[in-house]
């Protein structure tokens, strides 16, 4: 299985009441349901002040195997979150084999 995990860090000045922050999230959860491949699925924002070591999003999801993570990853509403998030946003990316 491949675990997926992605730490999102907002560009400086926009905060997580950005219009575009809120659609981006409901865009994000909204592909667990839109993308059959997807195993498990958790999203969130930061819930303590600990900045600035902290990263304000989170997103731990899991795939059955290499091959459902690339047509997850190829995956049109994938590609549109990631083309949203990316005005606004930074972020880093582990995926494990588990």
């Amino acid at each position: 299985m491949i675990r997926n995990i992605v730490f999102f860090k907002l560009n400086d000045g926009v905060t997580a009441e950005n219009p575009d922050v809120a659609a981006g999230v409901e865009l994000v959860e909204a592909l667990e349901k839109e993308i059959p491949e997807i195993r498990q699925w958790e999203f969130g924002g930061h819930a303590l002040d600990r900045m600035p070591i902290s990263y304000d999003f989170a997103l731990n999801s899991l795939f059955e195997d290499v091959d459902a993570f690339l047509r997850f990853m190829h995956h049109p509403a994938h590609q549109a979150v990631i083309a949203h998030w990316q005005t606004f946003s930074s972020w880093v990316v582990v995926d494990m084999d588990v």
